[in-house]
């Protein structure tokens, strides 16, 4: 068990840092431990400790629970269970994702849910004139982008409260604020089997996403296709859907997490 902070004789050493990455090897060991606790096995004040942990669930590294203790937060149990799933989904998908690509003719992404928002794996860009991309290893508000709904809609209800429990930013006025409504729309997404989002992160952007999911039947990744929104019409949404439902079911094959494989 790791009880207090190490001295460090390298100088290269960032002491905030190793304090901070050692908080989450502590809090990973124990449960129920608060900011006097967190200060007394760190051998600092309990100052330092509040703003290393402040800092920590600001990124959802770390959450802060009703009674004032600390747990591991999503965006690390996220970056965890990616680790030790064996899969390098790039590799695995990519035949998938250049098929989706050459179908549509659009941007597709590959995305991971990573606390509040989701992180770009993979992108294949549209070789149309007008065309919507993103940066590799950038991130967007999950609530509101097609892949981060996706994902959203098969999170359990424990995970899906936590979400809920900040406010929900506005990017447009097409964006979900409120958490009913948020509620409602992942219920469609259910239902429909894919996410839609028109104009809800950046108004001229849209697209399509269905959630792939891990052996716990908790979102591993989502595959998405991304489309300027004056070519997204009714018509093209449904198109676009039933080609990504194809390869995700292709995904899900090729990963073994068909439904078969999940029973």
């Amino acid at each position: 068990m790791i009880n207090s902070m190490p001295k460090q004789n390298d100088d290269s050493v960032l002491s905030s840092v190793d304090r901070a990455l050692l908080m989450v090897e502590i809090i990973a060991r124990n449960e129920n431990l608060n900011i006097t606790n967190l200060a007394r096995r760190l051998n600092t004040g309990k100052a330092t400790a509040f703003r290393l942990a402040r800092t920590l669930v600001a990124r959802d590294w770390l959450i802060k629970k009703s009674d004032l203790t600390y747990a591991l937060g999503p965006a690390l149990t996220a970056l965890n269970n990616v680790a030790t799933s064996g899969l390098d989904l790039k590799a695995e998908l990519a035949l998938v994702l250049e098929r989706l690509h050459e179908i549509t003719g659009e941007t597709i992404h590959l995305t991971r849910l990573e606390g509040r928002k989701v992180v770009y794996m993979e992108q294949l860009v549209s070789p149309k004139p007008v065309l919507s991309v993103a940066t590799i290893g950038d991130y967007s508000p999950a609530h509101c982008v097609s892949p981060g709904l996706a994902q959203l809609a098969m999170l359990d209800e424990e995970r899906l409260e936590w979400f809920l429990s900040k406010p929900l930013e506005r990017y447009t006025d097409n964006s979900i604020t409120d958490p009913q409504a948020l509620r409602e729309e992942l219920a469609q997404v259910r239902q429909r089997g894919y996410a839609v989002n028109v104009g809800s992160y950046r108004s001229d952007v849209g697209g399509v996403g269905r959630a792939l999911l891990g052996g716990n039947g908790q979102p591993l990744a989502a595959i998405s296709i991304c489309v300027p929104v004056y070519r997204l019409p009714p018509s093209k949404i449904e198109e676009l859907g039933a080609h990504l439902m194809k390869a995700a079911a292709l995904a899900e094959q090729k990963l073994g997490l068909s439904p078969a494989a999940l029973a």
